[in-house]
């Protein structure tokens, strides 16, 4: 067709094999020769050998990661903790200001400035989101040295620790708390996208 026609080009293999009855396997195993086989076999097994390997390295190193991840957001908890073991006492300096201000020279009723006060610090108390983050640390560390598949629980935690990292900030008013609660959530940002590679 192509001296006839006078076509340019070469026929694929991909052409080739489209046209009916132009390939036949043939139906005969005892024609298959048995080094054939066996190489076959044998390259197959170091293959998934080998898959294996990369995987159990890539996996370590995912993991070195992760834990590296999660240290910096240990780093954090402390700064988080004094500072909002100490805002009570912030809070109540900060009324006594703003009232002096406002009232200046008045006498003021140091009951009624206590309970304001202690009612400032609880609308902005952190210590449950606190304990829930440091339970949610804890879970994500012996999840992290576990041998169990973790893709699932690691998201659902990483979810859970990014609730309370959000609840922290919208709580606070405080610089020192904020800086450290941003922090957090970066750094359970970047393992959310570890974390898909995680099955």
């Amino acid at each position: 067709m192509k001296h006839e026609f006078g076509l340019e080009g070469e026929p694929s293999l991909e052409l080739i094999a489209k046209m009916p009855g132009a390939l036949q396997v043939s139906q005969d195993s005892a024609a298959l020769d048995e080094k054939l086989v066996s190489g076959a076999a044998s390259a197959l097994t170091q293959a998934l050998i080998s898959l294996t390997e990369m995987r159990v390295v890539e996996g370590q190193e995912l993991a070195a990661e992760l834990n590296s991840r999660l240290e910096n957001i240990e780093r954090q908890m402390p700064a988080i903790e004094d500072e909002a073991a100490r805002l009570p006492s912030v809070y109540r300096e900060k009324l006594i200001r703003r009232l002096q201000e406002i009232a200046a020279g008045a006498q003021l009723d140091e009951t009624r400035i206590a309970q304001e006060a202690v009612m400032l610090a609880d609308r902005s108390d952190i210590s449950e989101e606190i304990a829930r983050l440091k339970s949610h640390i804890t879970q994500l560390c012996d999840l992290l040295h576990s041998s169990d598949e973790a893709g699932k629980r690691l998201d659902f935690i990483l979810q859970e620790m990014n609730r309370e990292a959000n609840t922290i900030l919208s709580k606070s008013n405080d610089l020192a708390i904020s800086d450290a609660a941003i922090v957090i959530k970066t750094e359970i940002e970047k393992l959310r996208e570890q974390s898909q590679n995680v099955e």
